[in-house]
């Protein structure tokens, strides 16, 4: 274990700090009109304070509870003023900036590479962000994090940010560092529009089948797109739908990973999900997209500093995964699991109406045709471990996470960076000691630039590597976009993939889109020899990831399903 070291405390924002809290420790900033001129400011002033070679890419925890449910608030209450008033969202209300996008400005300022985080867990957020810094720096995963925390201000709509780096007062082995390496996927979970299972969404998947309805939990008749993939599933009487798609998709990994009951260092993380809002709890049916005022971590007994929320829009599943990665590989955790959801709700589907990302027909991924997003339904669920963890206990995984990169970068609200995408994916493979994959899953929503700056993005590391002909597949036309869970269904055909050695297609693909060095799949083939699947997950707000996972297991046998 490394020593660490804690730097000088900044702090800044937009309201003053009383007299009576400062102390000599302190280096505080001044008050600023703008959260984020202060938030850039308080962060490059914690950056600035780091050995050159380390200020570039360390990584960002922030806490920001506060700010995501305030953000949130606003825009629901946006969204239900217009309804009452019979009119459509304007573009500048239909996206509060989200937590990550503040990340965002800041690597559009400087030479920080955009390897940051949002933690929103209600009442923890704070102590997660430094459990997860001191963890990794001491085990040498990283040299250096800089922990953040955003607060609203006790009276008025100000807030507070403060920023400390923690670094390694010792030679510490740097990212990759810590003893046992390699963290597996043991199980995995799935409910989408095709119902209820891993293996039917699969099935369809292979077979080009698509699950294209119109919605009835929300009346659609206002937006411009009224095509979704809803699910077939009703909950019981008086469950939140989006409480009752998680617990059949986390049931399924557990399942899957033999893991009949958590163990008490097990970490829970929620992608996407938002705290309780007490501002808009009258909200019609808010509770599908923030958690119950009672949440209990969704019934499993784990501790609330193991229960953590993450916001990275519809990246957010990726994050996840990536946060969990690095607990395992610190000891602050012994297994994982990483859960999703998306129910459709009039709150998420007005904006991306009004933003014209949905499709005024169903979408067509990676398709000279696309015109925009078919938003899904369902939930996801993946267990990790170690491999040694999972060895002790007698389990066998099904796939090995290669490497996984995570940057909030680029800019604007909406559009794909196509060099920070490319530099996600070449740093993933850079983990997994690859140049190649035999398959990329990607993100592909089927809107006009998102589907071409990916593939431009994967032209950008072929060309490096010598790409020819790498087969590039999506799931959206098939089960629709699962926004913050999007990443799910892929981790599931990746998987599977691996596991039947079959590439499966893009169901809806027409007239594929031209790229160099990959090939847009329209049809599933066969994958003899395949060995590794890229998954891309990206998202608004500069939120970017790619995750690699191989085939390293040996002696899988049979494969567990539900029967």
């Amino acid at each position: 274990m490394t020593g660490l070291t804690v730097g000088a405390v900044i702090v800044g924002g937009t309201v003053p700090l009383p007299a009576r809290d400062l102390r000599p420790d302190l280096v505080v900033l001044p008050t600023r009109d703008s959260l984020t001129t202060a938030f850039v400011e308080v962060l490059a002033a914690a950056l600035d304070r780091l050995p050159a070679d380390l200020r570039g890419t360390v990584p960002v925890v922030m806490a920001a509870t506060d700010y995501c449910v305030a953000a949130t608030s606003r825009y629901v209450a946006r969204c239900a003023e217009a309804e009452a008033g019979g009119r459509r969202l304007r573009p500048t209300e239909a996206m509060t900036p989200e937590p990550a996008q503040l990340l965002q400005e800041l690597a559009a300022t400087g030479d920080w590479d955009g390897r940051g985080h949002v933690l929103i867990s209600p009442r923890a957020a704070a102590l997660q962000a430094w459990r997860w810094a001191w963890g990794t720096v001491a085990a040498g995963v990283h040299r250096a994090m800089v922990v953040c925390e955003l607060l609203r201000a006790p009276q008025g709509d100000g807030y507070r940010v403060t920023a400390v780096a923690v670094t390694a007062a010792a030679s510490a082995a740097g990212p990759g560092g810590a003893k046992d390496a390699s963290v597996v996927v043991s199980g995995t979970g799935l409910v989408t529009a095709f119902g209820e299972g891993g293996e039917a969404f699969w099935r369809h998947l292979l077979a080009g089948n698509r699950a294209l309805s119109e919605p009835t939990r929300f009346d659609a008749s206002r937006f411009r797109g009224r095509t979704v993939c809803q699910t077939p599933l009703e909950p019981p009487p008086g469950q939140p739908l989006r409480r009752s798609l998680l617990d059949r998709a986390r049931a399924e990994a557990l399942r899957e990973a033999g893991v009949a009951e958590p163990p008490p260092r097990t970490l829970l993380v929620l992608a996407g999900v938002v705290p309780h809002l007490p501002q808009v709890a009258g909200a019609p049916r808010i509770e599908e997209i923030a958690l119950e005022p009672d949440w209990d971590g969704d019934g499993l007994g784990i501790p609330a500093h193991n229960t953590v929320l993450m916001a990275h829009a519809c990246a957010s599943g990726a994050f996840g995964l990536a946060l969990a990665r690095e607990w395992l590989l610190c000891g602050l955790a012994d297994l994982a699991v990483v859960t999703g959801v998306s129910s459709l709700n009039t709150y998420d589907y007005a904006c991306l109406d009004t933003l014209r990302a949905t499709s005024t027909t169903v979408a067509r991924p990676f398709d000279e045709d696309r015109s925009g997003v078919t938003v899904g339904e369902g939930a996801g669920a993946i267990v990790l471990e170690t491999a040694r963890h999972a060895a002790a206990r007698g389990h066998t995984p099904w796939a090995t996470v290669g490497g996984i990169s995570c940057r909030v970068a680029g800019q604007g609200t909406s559009r794909l960076d196509a060099h920070v995408g490319a530099a996600c994916v070449r740093e993933a493979l850079a983990m997994a000691g690859l140049t190649t994959v035999d398959l990329v899953h990607g993100h592909a929503p089927g809107t006009r630039q998102g589907d071409e700056a990916e593939l431009l993005a994967l032209d950008q590391v072929g060309a490096e590597h010598d790409w020819r002909g790498v087969p590039v597949s999506s799931y959206k036309g098939a089960a629709g976009h699962l926004l913050h869970a999007s990443v799910f269904p892929g981790v599931v055909a990746a998987v599977r993939a691996l596991r039947d050695q079959v590439l499966p297609g893009t169901p809806g693909l027409r007239k594929p889109l031209d790229a160099r060095h990959v090939r847009v799949l329209r049809d599933a083939e066969p994958g003899d020899g395949t060995r590794s699947v890229l998954v891309n997950n990206f998202g608004f707000g500069g939120n970017n990831a790619a995750l690699l996972l191989t085939d390293d297991t040996t002696g899988r046998g049979e494969w567990r399903t539900d029967g």
